[in-house]
């Protein structure tokens, strides 16, 4: 039956739709009440035509551009609106039931007290729309973009809003009693005083949702992401609140009767009365237990494949190999690394530019901390700064040697005068002054007349030997640094006008098992591989004796990306633009490189033989045939930057996640996305059991996952209580799992309590 406004209506003929667009082609807008039911108006441009109450009964405007058109009160019942332009049109009040609706264009479209219900609205763009009042009472809404809708006192009672997207929707008053919002994301969106009985919101993300005043009797909130909500005045009588998240979650005067919060997340709620409702353990399929914790400084670590050692790297360049059972240290292997340093000034010496840059591969018995082999790789060293020929493009080079700087003024052959030979050497553009320094001289710089050859001056205060010396371009100045300092000199009083300290190491070695070829025992690996780079402005005054100082100014660092095969035989290393090198860790043999195309190159991940090479750029994923060197596969679904990528065990599944907080499943057989695992914060980390077909993840939020690969369900989650977890893995048997951040190392044990 019709709403009253159409049975009193009385519709005038115009003569269809070829009366229609012959008055609009000359120039006629205002159609109000015209009968166009049935009428064919597919593909015609009819922006901001005034069809104010007509009758649009069965009528065809697929491909129509109605932008900016006037349908307040309009009859568009059975209407075909595939690919409609709808933008910034007025529907207030219009009746929409029965409509086909496809990939219509409503951006900036009033909606409001229009009748859109029982329709299938799945997918469908309604960002921004106004929809104030508007009937979608068993719509389909599901994965329909709401985001910043306004839905104020709009009836969506029994509507599927599965996966819609709801961030910032302006939904005071709204009536959802049995809506099934699962997964729904409303972040930040307005429920005050909303209707939500039974409705369901299993696995929904609430985050700082305001909820004051809403009613949620029996409705069903299990696992839900409610950190940060307001829910002051609520009413949530007999609500399923099961392993919810009520972190930081305003409650004060909400009402929890027999609210069943077993499992939930309620120690940081505020002002939660918890005196009637359900609370307590649940009966899970996995439990955990926090079995060691590890205070360190770094991230990486690794289990021995006899799951009887853990190694970590710490602060001071050493790595510690413990029992894991007992946490008792067994030995410790220092692990300092020799790195390359260089300076350079620029053309017009206002601005210093130095670099810190370590590239270093070492195989060690773990039990006696031995160095076995150090594996030195030439395709990948950058070790100067240098300048263009023209001094004005800036750039760090390679040189294929690890202490060979071949800087502006530096000289690579070596003179006479120390038996260690020159570690680097500088001459003053004026032609007045050499400076030098050698690896046994104690740090130590000579200060030589260029065209005499004697010396004037011996510079000494270096904590370590020099590696790279730089005058600036009016000879005033000479700037020095080793491993462990910087300095500047005023070269014609031979005093020193300022020294730092190198910044603490941001980076830390990479350390995994192998093992080694006919033998029981493990070999451990460090890989340190990473570089620095920073700029120093001149400072605009002069120090009192006349010296040039420099201060501020910035520079950036990074470090390379690692990744071990399972069987624990190949090692993938990449840093910055550079190819891929692969290693033969058995055998010590360089395997050669993967030549990634474009950007890709973070994150890496190797299949478990070594075969395929994984890696990302953004939101998509390349993989390599390692031996060829060829792309064989791209997959590109992510919406954000990806963070980690790993491979199951048997080189079936291929799991990705990052800042878009979807877990992607793909089949390496045939190349299709198997599930998308949705979460509500980034993914930082994740990891195959080694046994089982589970699927271990860490968020942002620090909530460690736990997913049954055969039913893509989780089956348990917990905190780590770990600020920005950054590693996950298990223990070779898969009972432990450890997780890791910059400050501690945590190993969970995990025990089935029933079968899954």
């Amino acid at each position: 039956m019709l709403p009253k406004k159409h049975t009193l209506t009385s519709f005038r003929e115009i003569g269809g739709a070829e009366g229609l667009l012959a008055a609009y082609q000359l120039g006629e807008r205002d159609f109000t009440q015209v009968n166009l039911e049935n009428t064919d108006l597919s593909q015609a441009n009819l922006t901001g035509i005034n069809l104010e109450k007509a009758n649009l009964k069965n009528a065809n405007l697929s491909q129509t551009n109605l932008s900016k058109a006037n349908l307040i009160e309009a009859d568009l019942r059975g209407a075909n609106l595939t690919q409609t332009n709808l933008r910034c049109a007025h529907l207030n009040g219009s009746d929409l039931r029965h409509a086909v609706i496809k990939e219509v264009d409503w951006y900036r479209a009033n909606l409001s007290w229009a009748n859109l219900s029982e329709q299938d609205l799945r997918g469908t763009n309604l960002a921004r729309v106004d929809m104030q009042g508007a009937d979608l009472s068993a719509a389909n809404l599901s994965e329909a973009n709401l985001y910043e809708a306004k839905l104020d006192a709009a009836n969506l009672k029994g509507a599927i809003l599965v996966g819609a997207n709801l961030c910032y929707a302006y939904m005071p008053r709204v009536q959802l009693v049995q809506a099934d919002l699962q997964k729904a994301e409303l972040v930040n969106a307005d429920l005050t005083a909303a209707n939500l009985e039974q409705c369901v919101l299993d696995r929904a993300n609430l985050a700082r949702v305001r909820l004051r005043k809403a009613q949620l009797q029996q409705a069903s909130l299990q696992k839900v992401y409610l950190q940060g909500g307001k829910l002051q005045a609520a009413n949530l009588t007999n609500a399923n609140l099961q392993k919810a998240n009520l972190s930081g979650t305003e409650l004060e005067g909400a009402i929890l009767t027999q609210a069943n919060l077993r499992g939930a997340e309620i120690a940081q709620a505020k002002q939660a009365n918890l005196e009637l409702a359900i609370l307590g353990e649940l009966n899970e399929v996995i439990k955990q237990s926090l079995h060691l914790e590890l205070k360190v400084c770094g991230s990486s670590f690794a289990f021995s494949p006899d799951g009887e050692m853990l190694a970590y790297t710490d602060w001071k360049e050493k790595i510690i190999l413990v029992h894991f059972n007992t946490g008792q240290q067994i030995s410790q292997i220092n692990i300092q690394s020799e790195p390359v340093v260089s300076v350079v000034f620029s053309a017009d010496g206002q601005t210093l530019y130095e670099s810190f840059y370590v590239n270093e591969l070492k195989l060690w018995n773990p039990l006696t901390g031995e160095l076995i082999q150090n594996l030195k790789n030439h395709s990948a060293n950058y070790t100067a700064i240098v300048f263009d020929g023209n001094a004005k493009g800036l750039g760090m080079i390679g040189t294929g040697e690890p202490f060979e700087l071949i800087n502006v003024g530096h000289e690579t052959r070596t003179l006479k005068g120390y038996s260690s030979g020159i570690l680097t050497q500088a001459h003053s553009p004026d032609g007045q002054f050499t400076a030098r320094s050698a690896p046994d001289v104690d740090g130590q710089i000579e200060l030589l007349d260029r065209q005499t050859g004697k010396q004037i001056c011996l510079l000494t205060g270096h904590r370590a030997a020099v590696q790279s010396l730089a005058f600036s371009p009016d000879s005033q100045t000479l700037a020095s640094k080793s491993a462990e300092d910087f300095k500047l000199w005023q070269v014609t009083k031979a005093k020193e006008t300022y020294s730092c300290l190198q910044s603490s190491r941001e980076y830390y070695p990479n350390i995994a098992f192998t093992q080694a070829n006919n033998s029981s025992n493990p070999i451990l690996i460090s890989s340190d591989f990473y570089g620095k780079f920073g700029r120093k402005k001149r400072k605009p005054e002069p120090d009192r004796d006349g010296g040039v100082t420099f201060g501020g100014g910035g520079g950036s660092s990074s470090a390379a990306n690692v990744t071990l095969s399972a069987d624990g035989k190949v090692l993938a290393r990449g840093y910055n633009e550079q190819s891929v090198s692969l290693w033969n860790l058995q055998t010590g043999e360089e395997l050669g490189v993967v030549n990634l195309d474009g950007d890709y190159g973070f994150p890496l991940a190797l299949s478990s033989t070594g075969d395929i090479l994984a890696a990302g750029y953004r939101g998509k994923i390349a993989l390599w045939d390692v031996k060829t060197n060829r792309m064989i596969y791209t997959f590109t679904d992510h919406s954000d930057s990806i963070k980690q990528i790993v491979f199951s065990p048997d080189d079936r599944i291929l799991a990705s996640g990052g800042y878009d907080r979807a877990i992607k499943l793909w089949n390496l057989q045939t190349n299709c996305e198997i599930k998308t695992l949705q979460e509500y914060s980034c993914i930082q980390a994740l990891a195959f059991s080694p046994l089982e077909p589970i699927l271990a993840s860490v968020s942002g939020d620090s909530t460690l996952r736990l997913w049954d690969l055969e039913t893509m369900e989780e089956i348990h989650s917990f905190k780590t209580d770990q600020q920005e977890v950054i590693n996950l893995k298990f223990s070779p048997d898969g009972k432990l799992l450890a997780s890791s951040n910059k400050d501690s190392i945590r190993l969970w044990k995990l025990k089935r309590t029933s079968q899954l």
